[in-house]
């Protein structure tokens, strides 16, 4: 809707975890730096936490991104589920097989798997996303997984990833086997100010746009709204294009942070966040007075966009329409033979080709491949 009034390739703020998008505060480079410890040990649990919308899931993209070809990977994303449950997702996630209702041949298969692996020299890894939510009974079947043992490593390493939540279960007396086997834990916090604002700025760039879109203070107004969260900083920042867009505004200002703040009240008090200006329990419930004249604007600007739109499809097919005529009579004119006077006539005419030549691409590099293997890479 507004990329190109912006000048921007694609959206830059929006919600889905985009490895591409990962802005690597101090923060993240810690968080990346204790999973790439943990799994470069080869021994026990990773386990990286935050608060919703802090970076998790995309930090995770990222490190799937650059793990080589030598490592499996089972990506558990489904956590409401038993211990034997999860134990078939883990193996469907694998491809090792279908497994059945019988826990100890689904065990067995597993562990047939894991062993032809290592015997390649392969390294399997699971990780499980949203941990906060499995139950004790699907905890202790990871823990029991970790049995599953080579002669120097696990066959298996674990990644939790999940909320506070899973730091509070995970200190449960009853699962103090699983805890003494954690090897590398990380907690990830929401950004601080001058991270917010540096968070802001490589998204517009990485999208092609004028990083400093955004004045100063509308990034320290989107900080406070957000309290540093992320994926809040993104739906703010989406929001306040979109009302930039419909006023026509070259850079976007404090006040249409406001705006924003008062219409998405609701939705940042569901998520915890205090709204700036909220003065009792019912403030930012009413509609902004404005906002009807906003949305006017703004499917006034749409209409005007679709009428440019039509106009340019008119065009293209009447040019269609006059390019097959040409074709057609310089075609006829090739059949026809020429007389003394049309043939002197041509000598002055230059032919055109009916069609244009397709220019070959090169092909494109290949990425060269990273010697050294799985743990060179996270050593390096």
């Amino acid at each position: 809707m507004y990329e190109n009034f912006y000048g921007l390739r694609e959206r830059p703020f929006t919600i889905v975890p985009n490895p591409g998008y990962l802005y690597m505060s101090e923060k993240h480079k810690l968080a990346f730096a204790h999973l790439k410890y943990g799994l470069g040990e080869g021994t026990g649990f990773v386990v990286l936490t935050g608060g919703i919308g802090t970076g998790k899931t995309t930090l995770i993209r990222y490190l799937l991104g650059r793990i080589e070809k030598a490592v499996d990977v089972a990506l558990v994303f489904n956590t409401n589920v038993t211990g034997e449950e999860l134990l078939r997702l883990i193996i469907r996630e694998f491809e090792a097989g279908e497994p059945g209702g019988d826990k100890a041949a689904n065990l067995a298969m597993l562990n047939e798997y894991l062993i032809d692996r290592f015997s390649q020299g392969r390294h399997a890894i699971v990780i499980v996303d949203e941990a906060q939510n499995l139950s004790r009974d699907a905890l202790e079947e990871v823990r029991l997984l970790s049995n599953l043992q080579g002669n120097s490593r696990p066959l298996l390493q674990v990644v939790l990833v999940g909320q506070p939540e899973l730091r509070r279960k995970l200190a449960d007396p009853t699962l103090t086997q699983l805890a003494q086997r954690i090897t590398s834990t990380f907690h990830l916090p929401s950004l601080e100010l001058d991270e917010a604002k540096a968070y802001i700025c490589f998204r517009l760039a990485h999208a092609g746009g004028n990083p400093l879109l955004f004045t100063p203070e509308a990034m320290e107004a989107i900080h406070a709204l957000s309290a540093g969260v992320p994926r809040l900083i993104n739906i703010i920042c989406d929001a306040a294009l979109v009302h930039g867009f419909a006023d026509e505004l070259p850079v976007i200002g404090p006040e249409v942070v406001r705006d924003v703040a008062r219409q998405m009240a609701p939705m940042l008090h569901s998520s915890g966040v205090q709204t700036t200006g909220d003065t009792e329990p019912s403030a930012g419930m009413e509609v902004a007075p404005d906002l009807e004249e906003r949305l006017s604007a703004l499917e006034r600007r749409l209409t005007v966009m679709e009428e440019r739109f039509a106009a340019w499809g008119t065009d293209v097919q009447l040019l269609t329409l006059e390019l097959g005529a040409l074709k057609e009579r310089f075609n006829d004119a090739q059949a026809a033979p020429l007389t003394d006077t049309e043939a002197a006539s041509a000598q002055g005419v230059v032919s055109i080709p009916t069609e244009m030549p397709v220019e070959e691409r090169a092909p494109a590099d290949k990425k060269p491949q990273r010697a050294g293997g799985f743990l060179k890479w996270l050593w390096g």
